[in-house]
């Protein structure tokens, strides 16, 4: 009963749309601009770097603020593989949103951060030189994702903490479907081409 209890905290921590409240305190909406996404990324589009930072600071910090209350009241593994997992969830599908929300990346690397910090900034140095290899953006993002639980598998990470990989993985795939058939259609472009549009704003 205890661990369902977090679980729905975590959940909550989760669905507080960050990426929402603090563009709004300049008058900007990012549902209605950019690329309609309610993530920090659109937030740095719409209402510039300094609310971007904001959105990705309280994303990131959500996540590990789930995990950190799992680890620190309950204390066993699983408890904080499920609690990131809700705060992932959360971010996705805000109870305050309408069951709408952003990615989750951030949230994710928030949790992650949490469950063994050296192995979240390895992942997120593997993601920056893969974007400036590849120069795109979201397949770099969707296949870090997909690498998390196999590395984390590999380092012989517990499995309750490969769970929570793989699911955000799978979570991760659903949140991005639209992006993953622009992808598929050839449509994708790369990061030089969305520096420009961004410049262009």
């Amino acid at each position: 009963m205890k661990l369902l209890l977090f679980i729905l905290l975590a959940y909550l921590l989760g669905s507080l749309p960050f990426s929402k409240i603090f563009p709004g305190l300049k008058g900007k909406d990012v549902s209605a601009a950019g690329t309609k996404n309610i993530g920090a990324t659109n937030v740095l589009v719409v209402a510039g770097p300094v609310m971007g930072a904001l959105a990705l600071a309280g994303d990131i910090g959500k996540g590990y603020l789930a995990a950190y209350l799992a680890q620190s009241y309950l204390g066993f593994p699983w408890a904080v593989a499920l609690c990131g997992l809700a705060a992932v969830a959360g971010h996705d599908f805000s109870v305050f949103l309408k069951f709408r929300g952003g990615k989750g990346v951030a949230t994710t690397g928030g949790a992650l951060l949490l469950i063994d910090p050296l192995f979240a900034i390895a992942v997120l140095l593997l993601w920056i030189l893969l974007i400036l290899v590849s120069r795109y953006f979201i397949p770099s993002t969707i296949i870090i994702l997909g690498l998390v639980p196999l590395m984390m598998w590999i380092l012989g990470m517990r499995p309750e903490f490969i769970v929570f990989g793989l699911a955000a993985f799978l979570l991760a795939l659903y949140a991005h479907r639209r992006d993953i058939q622009r992808i598929v259609a050839g449509r994708e472009i790369d990061t030089s081409d969305s520096i420009k549009k961004y410049l262009k704003k």
